[in-house]
């Protein structure tokens, strides 16, 4: 049963993330409005997913949180080696892949278009996606989720930090890149903070959240979709091949993922 107190810390935390995002979304509608004609795009870009949401958004979000009561997890300890999160790789890949297509599916028949990082904007300018996608945006954003939110949240429990940091992690998206987002990036957040919570480190969701971004962020969007092998390869990869295994990795390692 959910005390006041138990309440009053998911409210908080929730403050906290609605002001991170509406300073980071507004701050960024200005730069936007009142720096394109005075920088270079490249670094109007850079301040827009940089300094705002992690110099000057963030900042002010951990002053709402500052001071609450942290937790550590009570799970049994797994070791980060490259057997056990070369397996949560597979299982967030294929989990959340099936969790993102169908909805994207039904968006598309709809003529429902949702914000997306396109192909071309990628191969325009490589070395920024790169750094921001593989590097920056993984080590902010878990800093952020899995650790500045998740310590305090992990007060309530091991699972519940998991599942409302997951629901945090995915709401954002909701906004900044329509629904099907919600769903596959609530999957990953499940992923990170399970890995988080079971090593007792950080760097194991940010590796995973990077090669996250890699395998369906910038392989899937440059990925060559016009010539029928080429859309065949990438059905047999990310429709079958990562959800068949996901799902038998998930099956035969239950016992070893559990987090009791």
């Amino acid at each position: 049963m959910y005390t006041k107190k138990k309440w009053l810390i998911i409210i908080r935390v929730f403050a906290a993330l609605v002001l991170w995002f509406g300073i980071y979304k507004g701050l960024a509608y200005l730069a936007d409005t009142y720096l394109s004609d005075r920088i270079p795009e490249i670094l109007q870009m850079l301040i827009r997913a940089t300094l705002i949401p992690y110099g000057m958004a963030m900042p002010a979000a951990y002053l709402i949180i500052r001071g609450m009561k942290k937790a550590e997890s009570d799970t049994p300890f797994m070791r980060p080696g490259f057997a056990n999160l070369g397996k949560i790789f597979l299982i967030q890949s294929g989990l959340s892949f099936i969790a993102l297509f169908p909805l994207s599916v039904l968006l598309k028949l709809m003529h429902i278009n949702t914000p997306a990082t396109t192909a071309e904007e990628i191969l325009a300018h490589p070395l920024y996606y790169c750094f921001l996608l593989l590097i920056f945006a993984p080590l902010m954003e878990e800093l952020l989720f899995r650790k500045i939110f998740f310590d305090r949240l992990m007060v309530l429990g091991t699972k519940t930090a998991i599942l409302i940091s997951a629901v945090f992690f995915a709401l954002p998206h909701l906004v900044s890149q329509g629904p099907a987002q919600v769903f596959y990036t609530f999957v990953l957040a499940l992923s990170f903070g399970y890995v988080t919570a079971r090593t007792r480190k950080l760097w194991p969701a940010i590796l995973l959240h990077s090669l996250s971004n890699l395998y369906c962020g910038i392989i899937a969007a440059v990925w060559p979709k016009d010539k029928p092998l080429f859309m065949l390869a990438y059905f047999a990869v990310y429709l079958i091949a990562m959800p068949a295994a996901a799902v038998l990795l998930a099956v035969f390692n239950r016992k070893k993922l559990c987090l009791d």
